[in-house]
Parts: structure tokens; C-alpha cells; sequence
């Protein structure tokens, strides 16, 4: 505790405060330093309640621990608990100088400056298991950096060369550091994910979706909690792979690399192998599957409207249907997920690219036919099913429409473009059709051709609804409805990304402080 009458922002004290917030926000390690010789004179850790609310909402929706409706399980707190443990080593590792590691080692959970995915285990009896959830103490990399950036070394020692072998010594136990911007491109590199292989942890995670969501109903939310509050634990379980979607895209046309050095032996990059990408192509394309995107019945019985005095807000479904809950939108929201990680114009850019060093890699064109056969092959079990998929199969299109008329790279607008006129060729050849699948199949149809025949420039895409946003969980800062981003921003990545993400300290190359 800070002494009697002082003062947090006292240069003399290093601080680590609890704050409570009502809307969005991340916790902060901040540092203030001495201008004439960079030297770190204070460290300022801010540790936000939103994260405690997150995890409490991840564990509801894994767990539905509320079987009398009364009890106080005590695996939520434990859980909670060992975040926020988590969390506050990170912080503190910011006020010390180090910034995020996100590399995915063979060693395990290396570092504390990693954004960490809660590790689930799924039981043979279909519970889960998060009594290590997060990890306990620093991490071996931790340890490495500490000894690296403030090891004193003994009179008379090439100080250089002593780091340059503790580095070398790390790299042989495949302790490495890689870090913000290299996510996206490199499948050992993943914020928010475990494991080393991206294509096998995104076929677990559906596994242990799947469990949850099989169990999911009123014993989520306590005894007297209006039942439309059941989506509050619904969004994070629905979504739980959303961060293990993008772990395994980056795979797609990604390469493995190391921050390598003239001289030291290291293997500057190479191309994911094939195999690899195809594997992780395999997991995306499951995830399109119909009978993955529909809120089960049991669920889909109980979310009435939320009721006076609970208004819709940005970590809710969007919905088309008003105020009752939409049963489309969630499966639309978690398609278009995989669907805009595997579209995006950089990462489409890759694929044709690699084909000039390796013809054997997946190309372009083969990643589309892959996401086409997932999503028009399909084969609903019910009209449920059957509607979700149209809307997949609308967003493809959109996504697909979007990346022909405006991707960067030549190339990539023309395999777009042959293979929007595929799928309209596709589905003017279909037959037996029922009133309903018969007018989407129409549209479609005409909005690519409308597409392809158009006069410059493209006509605008149409606005999908948006994702729910993910971390930091927080209120209803704004009205549902009351900015256009809220249904306009499922196209890139970024879009998904709270708006003041910029902002952030840790995100201008001459600072080492950190926000998550």
C-alpha cells in the first residue's frame, strides 16, 4: 500500500493501481524516464477491472456453472485470479523496458509479455477443465531478457560478446522473442492463442466450442437474471475461436522467420510448407460448416427480448430482426470472420506471390475453390441451417466482390474476378430449387454480374453486420445503433479493433510501454 498522504503519480514511487472502468478499456504499463539519459526512473502499472469482467463471462459460457442458479463457483474467481496475476507481470514487464513476445515456442507458455489465451481441457465426459487456465510465475524468455538487457558482468568481460551467447544459448531451448508486427505472417507468431500448430489448436478449440455450447443454456446466468442476459455469455463461447481463426490463416501464404543477423548462422525465413497451409485451410474451412454456426435450440428457446433498462450494445449479435435476438446473425458473424481473415488483400497477395519461389504452395485461386466448396457444398440438416448458410454464402460473395474491385495487387483483383464468374456460373446451373433459395440464388447471380459489367468504379459493398467486439470486454459506451462502424466493420481485421487502438503508447516505435 502507498504511504499515508502520498501521492500516485509521485516520480519517487513505482505504482501498480486497480482501476474500476464502465466502458472499454485496456490495462497500462507505463514508465517515466529521464530525458538526458533515457535511464527508467518510475514504473506505473494500471490494472483495469474490464479484464476481470471478460474472463468472468469466458468462464460462464465454457462452464454454465450455475446449476441451482445460486452457488458462487469458485473456479470463476480462481480463474480471474490467475489473470489478473498474469496480467500484472506483464505490466510490470513494460515499466522495465520489454515489450510484447507472441512467439509460439516448443518450450511452452515462455513469457508473460505474451497476450494469453485461456488453456482449456476438454474432459472425455465433455466438461472443462481451467484449473491452468494461465500460467504461474514468469516465463523462461522472461528470464532470458532480464539477464540480457540488466546482467551485470564480471570486470574484464566482453560484455557483447556475454549477451550475444546468452541469446545464442535461449535459442537452442527455442526461446526466442517475436513481436506486434509479426502476427498475421507468421504461424508460430499468434496474440491470444496457444500451441505451435495452428491448423490442430483450431480443431481443438471447435472441440471444446462445440462442448460448451452443447451445454450452454439458463445455467449461465444466475437465479433472477433476465434470460435475454444469457447472450452476454453466449457471444464469447460462440466466438471462442475467433483469435485461433486468425492464428491459423496466417499460415495461408505465411512464412517461419526469426529476427536474424548478418553472421549468426540463423535462417533468415522460408515459406510455410505446403502441407502445412493446406492443413490450416482444412481447419478454416470447417469452421464454415452450418451445423458450427447455429445457436443451439435449447439456447435459441430462452433469449427473449432484453427487457426495459438492458440496451443493446457493441458486445452483443448485431441483429437484422429489431429487438428480439436474431438467430442468423451469429453464425454469419462467426463465418465472415474466417471468411475476411482468408480474403484479406495482404494475405491474398502472399499466395500469388509464393507461387515465384515454391509452384507447389496453395495458390490464390486453389484457397478460394477450398472456401467455395466449404460454404456452397454445404448440406444443411434443417431450415435453420439452411438460412444461416445463404447468409454465409451472401457474405462470401460480398467478401469475394470486395477483394475483386479493391485489392492493391493486379493479380489478386483478376483471380477474384474468374472466380466470382465460377460461382455465378455455378449457381445459374442449379436446379429444383425452393421459392426461398431460388431469390437468393437470383440475387447473388445479379450482383455479380452487376459487379462485372460495371462502369468504374465499383459499386460500393454491401454493409454486413459487424463482429462483436472482443478484449477488453466493457459497457454500452455508445448506443447500439449509433455509429455506422457498429454494422460497417467487419471487412478488415482492423475494423474489428476498438477505435482508439492507435492511440496507444505501445504502438509508436519509441516507446516500450504497454496496453492490453
Amino acid at each position: 500500500m502507498l504511504p499515508e498522504g502520498a501521492d500516485p503519480l509521485d516520480v519517487r514511487y513505482n505504482v501498480i493501481q486497480w482501476l474500476h472502468q464502465s466502458t472499454r478499456g485496456w490495462s497500462y504499463g507505463d514508465t517515466i524516464r529521464d530525458p538526458r539519459t533515457g535511464e527508467i526512473i518510475k514504473g506505473h502499472v494500471s490494472l483495469g477491472s474490464l479484464r476481470a469482467r471478460q474472463d468472468y463471462l469466458i468462464a460462464e459460457g465454457l462452464l454454465s456453472p450455475y446449476r441451482s442458479g445460486d452457488e458462487t463457483p469458485p473456479e470463476l474467481a480462481r480463474m480471474v485470479l490467475a489473470r489478473l496475476r498474469q496480467l500484472a507481470a506483464h505490466e510490470v514487464g513494460h515499466t522495465l523496458g520489454f515489450r510484447h513476445n507472441y512467439y509460439d515456442s516448443t518450450a511452452g507458455r515462455i513469457s508473460v509479455m505474451d497476450y494469453p489465451h485461456p488453456l482449456e481441457t476438454l474432459i472425455p465426459d465433455g466438461s472443462i477443465d481451467l484449473s491452468d487456465a494461465y500460467a504461474v510465475g514468469i516465463g523462461e524468455w522472461d528470464k532470458v531478457a532480464v539477464r540480457y538487457t540488466y546482467g551485470d558482468f564480471a570486470p574484464g568481460t566482453n560484455a557483447a560478446g556475454a549477451r550475444l551467447a546468452i541469446l545464442v544459448n535461449a535459442a537452442t531451448r527455442d526461446l526466442r522473442v517475436l513481436s506486434d508486427q509479426d502476427p498475421s505472417y507468421n504461424p508460430r507468431v499468434d496474440q491470444w492463442a496457444n500451441g505451435t500448430n495452428p491448423a490442430a489448436e483450431l480443431r481443438r478449440i471447435m472441440q471444446v466450442r462445440r462442448a460448451a455450447l452443447d451445454r450452454f443454456g439458463e445455467t449461465a446466468i444466475r437465479r433472477g437474471t433476465p434470460l435475454a442476459l444469457m447472450e452476454e455469455a453466449l457471444v464469447p463461447v460462440f466466438l471462442h475461436h475467433r483469435y485461433q481463426v486468425e492464428a491459423a490463416a496466417s499460415a495461408l501464404g505465411g512464412q517461419y522467420y526469426v529476427y536474424s543477423l548478418r553472421g549468426d548462422g540463423e535462417q533468415a525465413r522460408r515459406p510455410v510448407p505446403a502441407a502445412e497451409q493446406m492443413a490450416a485451410l482444412e481447419a478454416l474451412a470447417a469452421t464454415l460448416k452450418s451445423s458450427e454456426l447455429v445457436v443451439p435450440k435449447r439456447a435459441l428457446d430462452m433469449l427473449a427480448p432484453r427487457p426495459v433498462g438492458f440496451d443493446l450494445h457493441r458486445e452483443l449479435f448485431p441483429r437484422y430482426t429489431g429487438l428480439p435476438f436474431d438467430p442468423i446473425t451469429p453464425g454469419l458473424s462467426a463465418a465472415d470472420l474466417t471468411i475476411t481473415f482468408v480474403l484479406d488483400p495482404a494475405r491474398a497477395a502472399r499466395l500469388v506471390s509464393q507461387e515465384a519461389y515454391d509452384p507447389t504452395l496453395p495458390l490464390l485461386g486453389h484457397v478460394i475453390d477450398r472456401l467455395v466448396t466449404a460454404i456452397f457444398e454445404d448440406r444443411p440438416s434443417n431450415p435453420y441451417e439452411a438460412e444461416v448458410n445463404r447468409a454465409v454464402e451472401r457474405a462470401f460473395v460480398e467478401r469475394l466482390i470486395t477483394l475483386a474491385g479493391q485489392a492493391p495487387m493486379p493479380q489478386v483483383r483478376a483471380v477474384a474476378t474468374a472466380r466470382l464468374r465460377r460461382v455465378a456460373a455455378r449457381l445459374r446451373s442449379l436446379t429444383g430449387l425452393s421459392d426461398a433459395h431460388a431469390a437468393h440464388v437470383q440475387l447473388i447471380v445479379a450482383d455479380i454480374n452487376r459487379f462485372i459489367t460495371r462502369p468504374l468504379p465499383a459499386i460500393p459493398p454491401m454493409a454486413l453486420p459487424r463482429t462483436p467486439s472482443g478484449a477488453p470486454i466493457g459497457g454500452s459506451a455508445t448506443s447500439f445503433l449509433s455509429h455506422d462502424e457498429d454494422w460497417c466493420g467487419v471487412g478488415a481485421p482492423e475494423h474489428r479493433q476498438p477505435f482508439f487502438l492507435p492511440l496507444f503508447s505501445e504502438r509508436q516505435p519509441a516507446s516500450t510501454s504497454g496496453a492490453r
